[in-house]
């Protein structure tokens, strides 16, 4: 009992400090130091001391010739106490042990040289002036053993960093580590390989060139991808391929995805340079390949001294502008400087959103710019804007495009569509604008649905309104968008990211596709290359299986249709047909200078005839709203107009007593 107390007692006298050391030095075993991360800056100060010590010790050794035992130590300690006192005060100003040892780069490596080059400096002016006037030659180190020591010190220390990475790394390398491949041996493939070489275990580099097959880059060798890959993937467990090549053609790419998809391996892509945070580039920032990537095609080229000459200085109207198409167009447009651009939309959120997205571009280009909530019906409201703005140029990208809400909503379809678009137009010959750019689509070819018929009449009269006005009258017409607002991109990644199933409408169902990017650069082409009256149409490439489409965006997030992720096929939905056209049987195309535009010779109209057609349709509406009356003059109108999958698949028009509208 005694005993136990005078053990309490002599613990509390032992002051708390002493018992925080204690622990401190407890926890400072070598299995602890080895599994932190990161040792203390004191530690690495101390063991750099011991290495400047031991440095001289051995520079003493080389320069007496003598063996250790056989050198005087007394002279030894009084050298070390200032060369101690100068290295500590190269070390406080620099901070060499202040760096992760495991991290040392170029940057340690001349930090310790101005570390020791000042301790040098410090030691030499000592040895120099000060030891000999206070006669403290004893504690002075001759000139050759401190030339010998500096270099000796400084090659330790570099080492022993050195070391210290080597061994982390070959701890980290012991590890399993994914097999990759990197494709393209340039400039781009080194850096690619600097950035995830310790991450991920480069088998190879592949490229196209023959002439570099079997050489080495980075102790790794060169192999050709149309021979080697094959052999690659079976020989070895490959989970990644990355495409570092800037320039790479789209064909190239989609031969190159495919045959990883085929082997279900992941495939990633190095951004552009001008993307890459500071000149470097990181492993975050190489990415997952999109589904556009897959299926878009080669970069096009614009001749961007015409568009520049047409857009520059003007005041541009663009209708729709916070949709998909509209926002694309208001980008593209601030590229070429023009003194005003009005941005108009009904849409509040999305509107504002882009005018903060653009508001740094247009301020750097001194570049004017309105926003202005309306509506393309409201004929009051939009005459004001005309009134209000010396507007030169329109893009009009407003208009109802959802195809099933539209089937079932024919009268809004005619508001927004038609009337809609009639207002603009009307306007814009009011007021004497150069240019009306309208944007139409492939769904008003043969149309099976009310979208793509009000999208015809709209075409209609745009393009009998240029027979009548010094206003140029220009139509655009192009299929399906990748990522726009309903298109079937956006919809299946989140189907994908809940698990799925992925809802597909039918088995053989096509579209063309084409990138927002690539469909605004040809609407500014053809829009400047328009003279007025044309219908131009974009070469949308070759149509795609939507089935096909949900496989691959299964595959390119890693998962594998049928099993992950199921596809489910939910029948055609109203208004839909199983593929799109871009020219129907009466009309044929004329080329351009872009091999890309091409202008569709389609049949014409009288303006008066389809003017007075449009205004009965109108009155029909305001007066007795009837969606199936409606939908019997469109039909009437636009004769190819036939229902497909839809509520108005019995409707009829009678064609006798349609107008005769054309010219």
């Amino acid at each position: 009992m005694m005993m136990r107390n005078s053990k309490n007692i002599s613990q509390a006298l032992v002051p708390s400090f002493a018992v925080g050391q204690l622990e401190i030095l407890k926890s400072l075993t070598p299995r602890r130091l080895l599994r932190g991360k990161f040792v203390s800056k004191w530690i690495v100060l101390l063991i750099d001391l011991c290495l400047i010590a031991t440095s001289l010790l051995i520079a003493y050794t080389l320069q007496t010739k003598l063996a250790v035992y056989a050198l005087s130590f007394i002279d030894y300690y009084k050298a070390l106490i200032g060369v101690l006192i100068f290295s500590l005060i190269g070390h406080l100003i620099f901070r060499p042990h202040e760096g992760i040892i495991r991290h040392t780069g170029i940057y340690d490596i001349k930090v310790l040289f101005f570390a020791r080059s000042l301790s040098l400096v410090l030691n030499l002016t000592f040895i120099g002036f000060v030891a000999p006037r206070l006669h403290w030659d004893a504690y002075a180190v001759p000139f050759n053993v401190a030339a010998i020591h500096y270099f000796l010190s400084l090659y330790l220390l570099i080492q022993f960093r050195l070391g210290i990475r080597f061994i982390f790394n070959q701890g980290k390398r012991a590890r399993r580590k994914p097999k990759i491949i990197i494709y393209g041996s340039g400039e781009s493939g080194r850096l690619t390989y600097d950035a995830v070489s310790p991450f991920y275990d480069v088998t190879a580099f592949l490229d196209d060139n023959s002439s570099l097959k079997g050489k080495i880059l980075k102790g790794i060798k060169i192999l050709n991808f149309d021979t080697d890959m094959d052999t690659l993937v079976e020989k070895y467990d490959i989970s990644q391929l990355i495409i570092s090549i800037q320039n790479i053609s789209s064909y190239k790419k989609r031969e190159i995805i495919d045959k990883c998809l085929k082997y279900k391996v992941e495939v990633k892509v190095v951004p552009p340079i001008d993307h890459w945070l500071n000149g470097q580039l990181t492993t975050a920032q190489i990415k997952n390949v999109k589904i556009e990537e897959l299926l878009g095609r080669d970069v096009i080229t614009l001749n961007k001294d015409i568009i520049a000459s047409e857009v520059n200085g003007k005041h541009i109207l663009v209708t729709g502008a916070a949709g998909s198409i509209g926002s694309e167009l208001v980008r593209q447009i601030l590229k070429f400087s023009p003194a005003h651009v009005i941005l108009l939309d009904q849409a509040e959120t999305p509107l504002h959103n882009l005018e903060l997205e653009i508001r740094k571009q247009v301020n750097d280009k001194n570049i004017q710019c309105t926003a202005l909530l309306a509506d393309i019906r409201d004929q009051v409201l939009l005459r004001k804007v005309f009134t209000d703005h010396p507007i030169e140029i329109i893009f009009h990208a407003a208009a109802y495009k959802h195809v099933p809400a539209i089937e079932l909503n024919p009268l809004q379809a005619l508001q927004v569509n038609i009337l809609g678009t009639r207002n603009v137009a009307d306007l814009a010959d009011e007021f004497r604008v150069q240019k009306m750019v309208f944007i139409s689509t492939d769904k008003a070819v043969n149309p099976t649905n009310v979208m793509g018929a009000t999208k015809r009449v709209a075409e209609m009269y745009v393009q009998s309104k240029n027979k009548i006005s010094q206003t140029a009258y220009i139509t655009t017409r192009f299929g399906n968008v990748l990522g726009s607002n309903g298109s079937v991109i956006p919809l299946f990644k989140r189907q994908i990211e809940q698990g799925g199933p992925i809802t597909v409408t039918h088995p053989d169902v096509t579209r063309y596709f084409m990138t927002i990017p690539e469909a605004c650069q040809l609407v500014l082409d053809a829009g400047v290359m328009g003279k007025g009256g044309e219908i131009f149409v974009f070469d949308m490439g070759d149509s795609v299986k939507i089935v096909d489409l949900a496989e691959k965006m299964i595959q390119l997030s890693g998962l594998t249709p049928g099993k992950d992720i199921k596809i489910e096929f939910t029948g055609l939905r109203p208004g839909e047909k199983l593929y799109e056209e871009l020219l129907n049987d009466q009309e044929s195309i004329l080329p351009t200078h872009h091999d890309k535009i091409m202008i569709a010779r389609v049949i014409e109209y009288e303006y008066t005839k389809i003017s007075q057609s449009i205004h009965e349709m109108e009155q029909k509406g305001r007066s007795s709203p009837d969606n199936h009356e409606m939908v019997l003059m469109l039909k009437a109108l636009v004769p190819e107009y036939i229902s497909q999958n839809s509520p108005y698949d019995h409707l009829v028009a009678d064609l006798k007593m349609a107008p005769a509208l054309a010219r």
